[in-house]
Order: structure tokens, then sequence, then C-alpha cells
């Protein structure tokens, strides 16, 4: 046989190839995307804490604004000797909730 007469056949993939490359693909990305939504609710549950501390932090302050009206907030301001002692309880509308002391003291 000569070298003229052998053929080959490498047109491409054959289909069980492409198969195999195809369930391997979805499998990945399904991976893939599972990671992602349990990612974005760790972030989601960290900037909602974030959001707690931040406001109770601005709440015990002396002259505090306003909380947001979905947030439920118990502030307790006690005066001893000069100083201020503010408490805050809050809780988110999502059921976080924190507590907060703070002294001031001129």
């Amino acid at each position: 046989m000569s070298a003229t007469r052998v053929r080959r056949y490498e047109n491409g993939f054959s289909l069980p190839e492409v198969l195999c490359a195809l369930a391997l693909f979805a499998v990945i990305m399904t991976v893939l995307l599972s990671y992602h939504r349990v990612l974005l609710q760790g972030f989601q549950s960290q900037w909602q804490m974030r959001q707690l501390w931040r406001l109770a932090v601005e709440l015990s302050e002396p002259g505090a604004p306003e909380p947001p009206a979905e947030w439920k907030v118990i502030r307790q301001q006690t005066t001893a000797a000069g100083c201020v002692s503010i408490a805050v309880n809050i809780t988110s509308p999502s059921g976080r909730s924190g507590q907060l002391s703070q002294l001031h003291c001129p």
C-alpha cells in the first residue's frame, strides 16, 4: 500500500466526544452557578449586618436622627454623674437584631 491510498478521516470531533464535552460543561456550569448563589447570599447577609450596626451606632449618639419606619428600635437614655448612657436595641425588617450601648462623658 502506498502512502497515497491511506486516507485519514480527521474532519472534526466525533459525536461521543461532543456529548461528553457538553455533559462536562453542564456539570461545571451547575456547580459554578450554585457557588455564585451561595456567595451572593453571604454578601447580602454581611451587607445587612453592616447596615444594622451602622444604624445602631448612629442611633447611640446623642441627638440621633429618626430611624427608618420599617426598622424596630428601642432606645434608652440614662444620665448619671454628668455622663449619658445610651442603649439601643434594633431589629431590621428581615428579622436580624443587634444591641449596642455607649457611654458619653464630657
